[in-house]
C-alpha cells in the first residue's frame, strides 16, 4: 500500500481512527507524528476561512518536497476543491477526487441551490449583484422580513455570509459580483449530514446540529452537536433521512462518489435545503469517533471505497454520542480558555498546535482550539428554540455588563445567577479555615456582592466551570473576577457553627426540616413533597424522594432552637407540598405556633386552597404574605412539566389571588412566581400584565437545569434574553405601581429582582 498523505485545515481531524496515515499537512498543528504545520512554522494563527497567498504556497512546497521524496506518496484532501488549485505534479498524487466539473457545481452555493430547487425544498433566494443588495431594496423583493442573509457563491465556516438589517453597517460587496440573498429565518436550527456514495448507493450517516453563531454581523460556525439531535422528533429525522438519500441519488446520477456534507435548516417543523459541501466536515472527527467505537471503517476509508481504492465493508447502524465547540480568537479569552483546559467536564482538548501560554499574533476569527464533549452543549428547549449553553459563548454579554456596570449592577448579578462561579484553589483552602460554606438550593451557594447584593450562585450545575465568573483570594479578600477583570469584593455566606450536623431529640437532622438562606428559615411542612410520592413531581425539581421522617414537634423543636440561637429575620413556611389538599392543618399548627413564640413575619409559600375560608385562617393565623407560584402561564405547558402540581387550573390561583389582595392589600404581600425559560416571552410577558393587573407581585425566577432532574438535559435560557425580559417586566411593575418580588433584599437572591439599598 502507498504511502497516504492528510492534507487538511486540522491535524485534529484525523484523530479518533484506525485510518493509518504516513502523515499531514495541515494548516493547524503539532509539527510532530508526522505532522507539518503551516501556522506552527510560520509563528501566528490565521483565517482558514480566507484565502492566504503565504499559506497556499506553503502547501505546494510540502506537497512537492513529498512528492519528490517519496514518488508513490498519495494524498488525500479535506477539501476535494483544494486540490484542483495546484499544478498537474501534484494533482496526480490526489485519490478519491471527483471529476472538477462535479465539485464546482457543488461547491457553488448559487448553482447548487438553484439545481436543487426543482428537487428539494429549498431556503427562498433570489440573486443579485453586489451593487444591488440595499438594505431597501431587499426588502421589496421579501415582503414582511427586515433581515436578510447575504451569501458568496463560495465560502465556508460563516466567512462570506453576512446578515443585513436596518441597523446594519456597510457590507463591503464587489459591486460586479453575483450574491445569493435569502430572508433570515431566526429561531432555526442548522442541521449537518454527511453521506456517502458507493456502487450508486447512498449511505446516511448519523446527523448532527451545527453550531452557529452570529457575530459582527456574521453566522459562523462554532462546532457541532450530535447528541442534541436526539431530542429532533422522529418524524423529522426520517424526512432529513429521505432528503439526503434523494440529495445523494441526485448527486451520485451527476457522477459524484464518496464522501460530502450536507446542510439543512429546520424551522417550525419544516426542513429546508442550504447547500452541498463536496468535502470533508469539520464534524467528520466525531462521525469517525463513531464509526472506531462501532469497528468500522472510518469516513476516509469509505470514501476510498468508493474509487475502488479499499475493499467495500458493509456500514451497520451505529451512534455518534459526541458534541464539539470550536474556539476561535473572537469567542474566547485567554484567561477562559485556560479555566476550560482544565475542566472536568472536557472529553478531549484538540490544541492544533495552539500554545496558550504563547504569544501569537493572530487574523480575526482564526482558528485556536476545540474539544470534545461527552454530553451535549446545546438543547431544543420546550418551545422548540434552540440553545447553545450560555457558558460556551459569553463575549456576546460581555459589553452589556461592563459598559453599564456602574449604573447596572443588577446585571453581574443575573449574569451570576445564570453562568455560575468557580472558587480559585486559594478560595477554596481560606473558606475551610473559615468553616463550612453554606449549601443553598438549587446546587448553589449564597454570597453578597457590591457589598448589598444577595445571589444565589450556582456552583455544581453542567458547565459551571467554563464560567467566565471567578473567586479568588486575594490580598485576605475574596474577590470576584470576569475574567482579568476586577469586579468587586465578595462576601460567602457559612453554615452557623451551632447547626452543623445538629440533629433533633429524635434524631432528625435539622437539615431535613429547615433550610437557612440569608436572613430567613425555611420550614419544610412535608419530608417528602406529595408530588415526588406520587411519581407526579415537577420535573425541574430535585427536591430530595428519600428524607428523614419527622413530626410536627420536631418541627417545633427546631423552632425554638433558631429562636434562641440562630440570627434570622422572619421565617418561610414552604418547600414541597405536604398533600394535594395542601396540608392546611400542619400549616396552620406551625403558624400558630410561631406566632405564640414570636413576632417575626411569617412568609407562606404553597398551593392555592380551593376553600378560600382557608385564606382568612391563614390571616388569622399570623401569616404576613403569601405567594401561590404558577411558575408557568401557559397551563398546557404548566401539565406536562409539573404533572402533579400543574394540573391546578388557572381559575383556582386567580380565586385565591383576589381574596389574598382583600387580606394582605396589593401592595407587595400577595405574589407569585413565574419560571423564565419554558413560556414564549410573549406568553411571559402576559402573565406579567395579568398578575400585575391583579394586584399581585410577580417573582421571576431562571430557570436552571438542576443535576438529577427530568429537565437536567436542557440549557438556562441565554443571558442576553434574561436581560432584556427583565427590562420589559420592569416597565410592567412600574407601570402598576409594583416591584419584581420579593420585597425582601435577602430574600431576592435567586430571583430576577433587584432592590436599590443606599
Amino acid at each position: 500500500m502507498n504511502n497516504i498523505y492528510w492534507i487538511g485545515p486540522r491535524q485534529s481531524d484525523i484523530d479518533n481512527t484506525n485510518f493509518k496515515f504516513a502523515g499531514s499537512i495541515t494548516i493547524y498543528g503539532s509539527n510532530i507524528n508526522g505532522n507539518t504545520a503551516y501556522c506552527s512554522i510560520a509563528n501566528k494563527r490565521i483565517n482558514h476561512n480566507v484565502d492566504n497567498d503565504d499559506c497556499n504556497r506553503f502547501f505546494s512546497e510540502k506537497l512537492k518536497e513529498i512528492c519528490h521524496n517519496d514518488p508513490k506518496s498519495q494524498f488525500l484532501f479535506y477539501n476535494f476543491s483544494y486540490a484542483y488549485e495546484f499544478d498537474d505534479e501534484i494533482q496526480k498524487h490526489v485519490i478519491g477526487l471527483n471529476p472538477y466539473n462535479i465539485i464546482d457545481m457543488l461547491a457553488d452555493k448559487i448553482r447548487c441551490r438553484t439545481i436543487l430547487n426543482n428537487i428539494v425544498e429549498t431556503v427562498p433566494f433570489i440573486t443579485l449583484k453586489g451593487s444591488e443588495c440595499s438594505f431597501s431594496n431587499l426588502c421589496k423583493y421579501f415582503c414582511g422580513y427586515t433581515e436578510f442573509v447575504i451569501q458568496k457563491k463560495h465560502s465556508s465556516g460563516g466567512e462570506g455570509t453576512y446578515i443585513i438589517n436596518s441597523n446594519s453597517d456597510v457590507i463591503k460587496l464587489n459591486a460586479f459580483d453575483e450574491y445569493m440573498i435569502s430572508p433570515y429565518i431566526k429561531d432555526s436550527i442548522s442541521l449537518n449530514v454527511h453521506i456517502a456514495i458507493i456502487n450508486n448507493k447512498t449511505i446516511v450517516f448519523p446527523p448532527s446540529i451545527q453550531i452557529i453563531t452570529e457575530q459582527d454581523g456574521r453566522l459562523l460556525y462554532h462546532g457541532a452537536d450530535f447528541i442534541c439531535y436526539q431530542q429532533i422528533s422522529e418524524k423529522i429525522k426520517n424526512e432529513i433521512k429521505n432528503l439526503s438519500t434523494k440529495i445523494g441519488d441526485f448527486v451520485c446520477k451527476r457522477g459524484y462518489k464518496g464522501v460530502l456534507g450536507i446542510d439543512f435548516l429546520l424551522n417550525n417543523g419544516t426542513i429546508y435545503f442550504m447547500e452541498i459541501n463536496p468535502r470533508f466536515q469539520a464534524s467528520s472527527q466525531l462521525v469517525n469517533r463513531g464509526l472506531l467505537e462501532s469497528n468500522q471503517s472510518s469516513l476516509f476509508e469509505i470514501h476510498l471505497q468508493s474509487f475502488d481504492l479499499f475493499p467495500i465493508r458493509a456500514i451497520s447502524d451505529f451512534d455518534v454520542l459526541y458534541s464539539n465547540y470550536v474556539f476561535s480568537t473572537n469567542n474566547i479569552t485567554k484567561t477562559r480558555l485556560k479555566k476550560i483546559i482544565n475542566s472536568y467536564e472536557i472529553e478531549k482538548f484538540q490544541a492544533d498546535g495552539y500554545d496558550i501560554d504563547c504569544i501569537t499574533p493572530f487574523e480575526k476569527n482564526s482558528y485556536l482550539c476545540r474539544c470534545i464533549f461527552k454530553q451535549s452543549i446545546c438543547c431544543i428547549n420546550i418551545n422548540n428554540k434552540f440553545t447553545l449553553h450560555p457558558n460556551l459563548f459569553v463575549e456576546k454579554i460581555a459589553y452589556n455588563l461592563f459598559n453599564k456596570l456602574n449604573n447596572k449592577k443588577e446585571y453581574i448579578k443575573f449574569a451570576l445567577l445564570n453562568h455560575g462561579v468557580t472558587l480559585t484553589k486559594a478560595a477554596l483552602t481560606y473558606s475551610r479555615k473559615q468553616g463550612t460554606i453554606r449549601e443553598a438550593v438549587f446546587d448553589a451557594i449564597d454570597i453578597t456582592i457590591f457589598n448589598n447584593i444577595s445571589v444565589n450562585v450556582p456552583i455544581k450545575c453542567k458547565f459551571v466551570s467554563f464560567s467566565p465568573f471567578t473567586i479568588d483570594f486575594i490580598d485576605n479578600e475574596y474577590t470576584l473576577y470576569w475574567d482579568d477583570i476586577r469586579i468587586c469584593t465578595v462576601s460567602i455566606s457559612f453554615l452557623p457553627n451551632n447547626l452543623i450536623n445538629k440533629k433533633t431529640l429524635s434524631g432528625v437532622p435539622y437539615d431535613s426540616i429547615i433550610n437557612l438562606a440569608n436572613d430567613r428559615i425555611r420550614i419544610n411542612p412535608a419530608p417528602i413533597c406529595v408530588y415526588k410520592l406520587e411519581n407526579e413531581s415537577c420535573q425541574f425539581c430535585n427536591l430530595p424522594t428519600i428524607n428523614d421522617k419527622y413530626n410536627i414537634n420536631d418541627i417545633y423543636e427546631v423552632i425554638d432552637y433558631c429562636l434562641e440561637y440562630v440570627d434570622f429575620r422572619h421565617f418561610l413556611i414552604g418547600g414541597g407540598t405536604y398533600s394535594k389538599d395542601g396540608g392546611w392543618n400542619i400549616i396552620l399548627n406551625i403558624t400558630k405556633y410561631i406566632r405564640s413564640k414570636c413576632n417575626k413575619d411569617i412568609y407562606l409559600m404553597s398551593i392555592p386552597p380551593k376553600e378560600l375560608s382557608i385564606l382568612d385562617k391563614l390571616k388569622d393565623a399570623g401569616i404576613t404574605e403569601v405567594a401561590f407560584n404558577l411558575e408557568m402561564f401557559d397551563r398546557n405547558l404548566a401539565q406536562n412539566i409539573m404533572p402533579g402540581k400543574g394540573c391546578i387550573g388557572l381559575n383556582q390561583y386567580l380565586l385565591a389571588f383576589r381574596h389574598s389582595i382583600k387580606l394582605w392589600g396589593n401592595t407587595g404581600c400577595v405574589r407569585s412566581l413565574l419560571i423564565y425559560g419554558f413560556d414564549t416571552d410573549d406568553t411571559f410577558l402576559s402573565g406579567i400584565e395579568q398578575l400585575c393587573q391583579l394586584g399581585v407581585e410577580p417573582i421571576i425566577s431562571i430557570f436552571r437545569p438542576l443535576e438529577n432532574t427530568e429537565l437536567s438535559y436542557l440549557n438556562p435560557p441565554p443571558t442576553s434574553d434574561i436581560l432584556k425580559i427583565y427590562q420589559k417586566c420592569q416597565d410592567i411593575v412600574q407601570k402598576h405601581n409594583l416591584i419584581l418580588g420579593p420585597d425582601c433584599p435577602q430574600c431576592q437572591n435567586n430571583t430576577l429582582s433587584y432592590t436599590k439599598i443606599f
